[in-house]
């Protein structure tokens, strides 16, 4: 009877043991997840194995062509350097002849596991807590329809007990059972990559689609614009709508000529000033490289600039201004097209103000000539008296302006707003790089001329808020009372911004009659003996000044520049008053002409300024 029971008990082990098994296999069959899947094989495992300790899963990585380390229990984390070759160690052994393994005893074990690599020796000493060799071990491949996945090793690091033959049947069906579970995840896992590759193509061809169909709604809705020959207002109110942005459509001068809502601002800059300073020169860059530039301002909106170009020529700029949300291909196609009918009206705009500059141009040339054509505009606008504006630019600092004709334009625009506030009749045009304006003030009584002078003085300062490069000056000629008149007033007051100039005044507005008595000496230039006398009068210090270097000439001018004061006149050469004393003393040696006689004083300054004025001619 005792003996009865004895072998009940090993049978009935066996039995929980493949009880065990069977849940194990059942639990892998339900699952999907590959890496889940390898955790609970090697879980289970060691649980229907007694003698076990310790297991190693490994993979066949066929890129490395060598069984790595999966998964492990028991090991520290150095085992997943372990990298095994077909045919090496238990795992490899395993692997390549198919069929598991039992290694009973640790010289069995330490005769197949010393044949392996140094390194992977170390690695496993290392990882095992310093164990050479474990004291027995079972190996297993996974193998499905004669293809070896990788392999199972078991161990027993530090037990007395060892593996049995039953052992290795358990861990056979269990490294069977396993293979099948990771065979089935790897094919679930493809077949979900597969799905969701195909509904990111679907939502690819979606997008795709909703983006063909937005820039055909894009290119009909703004195809109205130049087929019903719609303002810039109207471009840019539907480029908002089809882009929920903000629209801008700016000139070079980055003067707003239009946008989706009201505003207030004149400019960009006048816009957003806080901006402007990031703005700017992402303008610069996207009228150099005429290309689109997109700017992120602040948190949640993002700025996006094409240029409007018209060959190597920046005409303006066509601004999107989102704000919480981004703006894309569609929208920046947008901005293009936009841009491109933009630069249409721009150059349609330049070609009729470029004609009609033309055409008041060669009929002031002829007024200038004494040539008075009947039934012309601009002859009906010049009734006598007249007033006489010339304007002109002058660059800020030393650096190169390329901008100029581009500005010379704005000045017109600004000129000829500026005048037609009074109401009167005006004619505005460009003349050798000047603005020149005539005005009829007949019919009328002559006002203040205050309110002419201010509205261009506003005039200056608009243009140098558009251009900050550039400033503008105006002469004023106050009444012309014939056309026959209109030349030499045209004349005297371009001379006149030279003088000032000359002078170092830098009004932006002034009236020719507030020159004096440089008037006088203007139209004394203009007689040829006069100007002969003046220049012989100064000639041997002219002579002394080219031969020598010296600046007799110069000093004497800012001499009278400052008051004839000897000291502020040093001041501003940068030399000693001695110096300059010295300097007039050797100029009146040369001309025999003393500056504390009178006469001789006023004769030699009408001189100068009658010689540098005819310089000027």
């Amino acid at each position: 009877m005792e003996m009865v029971r004895a072998t009940a008990k090993p049978a009935q082990s066996e039995l929980d043991r493949l009880v065990t098994l069977i849940e194990v296999s059942r639990a892998l069959t339900a699952e999907l997840d590959l890496q889940e899947i390898i955790e609970r094989i090697l879980e289970g495992a060691i649980r229907i194995l007694p003698a076990a300790e310790a297991g190693i899963l490994f993979l066949y990585d066929p890129d490395r062509r060598a069984l790595v380390v999966n998964h492990s229990i028991g090991f520290g984390p150095g085992v997943y350097d372990l990298v095994v070759k077909p045919g090496e160690g238990l795992s490899g052994r395993a692997f390549l002849s198919r069929h598991a393994q039992i290694y009973p005893h640790k010289e069995e074990v330490a005769a197949v596991m010393g044949a392996a690599q140094p390194s992977n020796l170390d690695t496993f000493r290392e990882a095992s807590g310093g164990t050479d060799y474990p004291q027995s071990a079972v190996a297993a491949p996974l193998v499905y329809k004669g293809e070896a996945l990788g392999a199972m090793v078991v161990e027993n690091l530090h037990k007395s007990e060892v593996f049995h033959s039953f052992d290795v049947q358990l861990l056979d069906a269990l490294a069977q059972a396993a293979a099948i579970a990771i065979v089935n995840a790897r094919l679930y896992a493809a077949e979900h990559d597969s799905r969701v590759r195909l509904e990111a193509l679907n939502d690819e061809i979606r997008s795709q689609r909703d983006q063909l169909e937005r820039r055909l709604q894009v290119q009909d809705s703004l195809a109205e614009v130049v087929r019903d020959d719609l303002p810039l207002s109207a471009l840019a109110i539907r480029l908002a709508r089809l882009t929920r942005a903000s629209v801008f459509l700016s000139d070079a001068l980055y003067r707003i000529r239009a946008c989706d809502i009201a505003m207030p601002a004149e400019t960009l800059r006048e816009l957003d000033v806080a901006a402007w300073a990031a703005l700017q020169p992402t303008l610069r860059q996207a009228a150099e490289t005429r290309a689109q530039q997109r700017l992120d301002v602040e948190h949640g909106r993002e700025l996006l600039i094409c240029p409007v170009s018209a060959g190597p020529e920046t005409l303006g700029f066509v601004i999107l201004d989102a704000r919480h949300r981004q703006l894309d291909a569609v929208d920046a196609a947008a901005a293009d097209s936009a841009a491109m009918i933009t630069a249409a009206r721009f150059l349609r705009e330049r070609a009729l103000e470029e004609g009609e500059i033309r055409r008041r141009g060669d009929v002031l040339e002829r007024l200038l000539n004494g040539d008075f054509p009947t039934g012309t505009d601009v002859l009906r606008q010049a009734q006598p008296p007249l007033r006489l504006v010339v304007g002109t630019l002058r660059a800020m600092g030393d650096g190169q302006h390329d901008s100029g004709p581009r500005v010379l334009r704005t000045l017109l625009a600004l000129t000829q707003e500026a005048l037609a506030l009074e109401g009167r009749p005006v004619t505005v045009t460009l003349k050798d790089g000047h603005v020149v304006a005539i005005q009829s003030l007949a019919g009328r009584p002559a006002n203040d001329d205050r309110s002419s002078f201010a509205a261009l003085e506003q005039a200056a300062e608009r243009l140098t808020t558009l251009a900050p490069d550039w400033r503008a000056v105006y002469a004023v000629e106050d009444e012309v009372g014939e056309l026959t008149g209109l030349a030499a007033a045209h004349h005297e007051a371009r001379l006149a911004i030279e003088v000032r100039e000359r002078l170092g005044r830098v009004d932006p507005v002034f009236s020719v009659r507030s020159l004096g008595a440089y008037r006088l000496i203007l139209q004394a230039a203009s007689g040829a003996d006069i100007a002969q006398l003046c220049e012989r009068t100064l000639q041997s210090v002219i002579d002394h000044d080219r031969q020598r270097g010296s600046a007799l000439l110069d000093t004497f001018r800012i001499y009278l520049d400052v008051g004839a004061s000897s000291k502020q006149a040093a001041a501003r050469l940068g030399v000693h008053p001695h110096t300059v004393e010295y300097r007039l003393g050797r100029l009146q040696e040369l001309t025999g002409l003393s500056l504390r006689q009178p006469e001789d004083r006023i004769t030699l300054e009408l001189a100068l300024r009658i010689f540098d004025s005819a310089q000027l001619l």
